[in-house]
């Protein structure tokens, strides 16, 4: 393990305060477009994964006051193409709209998250969920070492094992996945919400015992793997090489050497992550199914530079950005 640090405790504070205040003035921006009339655009064919003039609006606002209040730190979103590749120690990574889809349909289960990459690493971060009752919502906010709060509430994940409450996985799992006998009879009550970034949330409160992930971006899960971890829980990410899972570290290639924009925005992983008996438990009991053609098109995409390296590339359909 990695132990290189340039962040002391005290910055990591500042950041994580920082982290809050985006998100929640990111949260209001997005509040006044919910349930209005909005433009949208969409980044793949068939209509699928839209944009909407609310994610513009909430990324230029995050990419501003991330600029202006961290001069020299590196700025990776979901929305923006970076500027240059060159690598920083600190990156900031944002995901301005997770869950749009949700957010045109008026459903409020949506997020905004924010994290600090310490060397491709999590440290400090923040998500802005809605909150029935609430008028400005909830933040997640965690710190590498400072534990994981829902506003000033410190979250701390008990055991469950097997799963007494709901778990949130890809709607295709139970056919992507390979599970061991008896398995799926002990994954729990299933659940599918549409909002990476919401889930995360959900798993660091308790609401969601554990969490499945295959192929989401840096900025769906930066901020909520560092939560679940500091709330006493367990992130699982599967090494596709060696067929195995790992407890996740960092984002990085290369532990330590901070990675370039391009290599953030080429990550992709599945992983389990939640209480930690239970995660011990599903990845000992479920694995992702391989596919040898797909795989054999990542090896030749990486040989003409083309497309994200062989271990990056998701071992199923992923889950559908929102």
């Amino acid at each position: 393990m990695y132990n290189g640090r340039v962040l002391d405790d005290a910055q990591l504070t500042e950041m994580e305060q920082q982290a809050c205040d985006l998100v929640r003035g990111a949260g209001a921006i997005l509040l006044r477009y919910f349930d209005q009339p909005l433009s949208i655009d969409y980044k793949s064919a068939n209509n699928r994964n839209p944009v909407t003039d609310a994610d513009h609006a909430a990324d230029e606002y995050l990419r501003g006051e991330l600029s202006r209040r961290f001069p020299d730190h590196g700025i990776v979103t979901e929305e923006t193409e970076s500027e240059n590749d060159d690598p920083k120690e600190i990156t900031w990574v944002v995901d301005p709209l997770d869950g749009t889809t949700n957010f045109l349909h008026g459903l409020p289960m949506f997020a905004c998250m924010v994290c600090a990459l310490e060397r491709g690493a999590p440290v400090a971060g923040a998500i802005y969920i809605p909150h029935i009752g609430s008028s400005d919502g909830r933040v997640i906010h965690t710190r590498r070492g400072g534990g994981a709060f829902q506003d000033d509430v410190l979250l701390t994940l008990e055991t469950s094992d097997p799963p007494r409450r709901m778990a949130s996985v890809p709607g295709y799992f139970l056919r992507m996945f390979t599970h061991r006998r008896n398995m799926r009879r002990r994954l729990g009550d299933l659940r599918n919400t549409g909002s990476a970034g919401y889930e995360m949330a959900m798993t660091a409160r308790g609401v969601f015992d554990y969490t499945v992930f295959n192929g989401p971006w840096v900025w769906d899960l930066a901020t909520g793997n560092l939560a679940v971890q500091e709330a006493g829980g367990l992130v699982m990410l599967r090494n596709a090489r060696r067929k195995e899972w790992t407890p996740f570290e960092t984002f990085a290639s290369s532990p330590g050497v901070s990675p370039r924009p391009s290599e953030l925005r080429r990550w992709r992983g599945s992983l389990v992550l939640g209480r930690r008996e239970t995660v011990e438990r599903i990845t000992f009991g479920v694995s992702p199914k391989t596919y040898p053609i797909r795989q054999l098109r990542a090896r030749v995409a990486k040989v003409f530079g083309k497309g994200p390296p062989t271990e990056a590339a998701p071992a199923a359909p992923p889950r559908q950005a929102q």
